[in-house]
């Protein structure tokens, strides 16, 4: 949510078009982070360097009043946790790209390392099946990974803010409070998926998947910059 632009396909477009032509034909045939590694070796295979990878994460689009939004909320001693189904590299050379690493305090992703023949190496968060009932990827189930997080920090967060917009981004919903807020992306995942809750509760059984957070809808960055602002704006002053 932090880009506008899904950093997985994006980046394969940019260093190979010919083999990111691939997807759509593939994605059905593997899980996707194992198909994205899968991708990136093919990559690998044309000659394509570490380099021209970190040239790529540094032309991906990155909207100032996203950039803004999460000065403002590090400036207010707010901490940034960035929950992703993408991968550790990919997120964490964006950022040191935009010059915004120093802003996140924790990143929760696939992980990713190079090897020493300069081969990416993408691996799945999650091998092991978690067993959720909402519409989570197989390889990471966002609400239990906010669940662990909070324990190993208890009593250091009095509200959440989450800002989302995929399938992925409705269980860490459905494990927050009144007090949190969730910040949902019109025209996504998200947003239609929690359209869409009520008539396809049948579908899953025995799960709890109560929104209690206030749920605020948002299109672009210009928005969650507005919003930011309200809530913490003051307490840059």
């Amino acid at each position: 949510s932090l880009i506008d632009q899904n950093s997985d396909t994006w980046i394969i477009e940019q260093l190979s078009p010919t083999i990111a032509e691939q997807i759509d034909e593939l994605k059905n045939k593997y899980q996707w982070t194992d198909l994205m590694n899968y991708l990136v070796g093919e990559i690998y295979k044309q000659g394509i360097t570490k380099q021209q990878f970190n040239q790529a994460f540094a032309a991906i689009p990155f909207k100032p009043e996203m950039i803004e939004a999460l000065r403002m909320i590090k400036n207010a001693n707010g901490d940034i946790i960035i929950l992703s189904d993408a991968n550790t590299v990919y997120i964490e050379e964006i950022l040191k790209a935009y010059k915004v690493n120093d802003l996140i305090s924790n990143v929760i992703s696939n992980p990713a390392t190079w090897d020493e023949d300069g081969r990416l190496h993408i691996r799945r968060l999650n091998n092991i099946p978690h067993g959720c009932e909402n519409p989570c990827s197989e390889n990471i189930c966002k609400g239990h990974e906010l669940i662990k997080f909070l324990s190993a920090h208890p009593n250091e967060y009095c509200q959440i803010i989450y800002v989302g917009d995929s399938s992925n981004d409705f269980c860490p919903a459905t494990k927050m409070s009144s007090n949190d807020i969730l910040l949902a992306r019109e025209g996504f995942k998200l947003s239609n998926f929690l359209n869409d809750t009520l008539p396809t509760l049948h579908k899953y059984k025995n799960t709890d998947r109560r929104i209690r957070p206030r749920v605020i809808y948002w299109k672009d960055a210009r928005k969650i910059l507005e919003f930011i602002n309200d809530i913490f704006g003051n307490q840059n002053k």
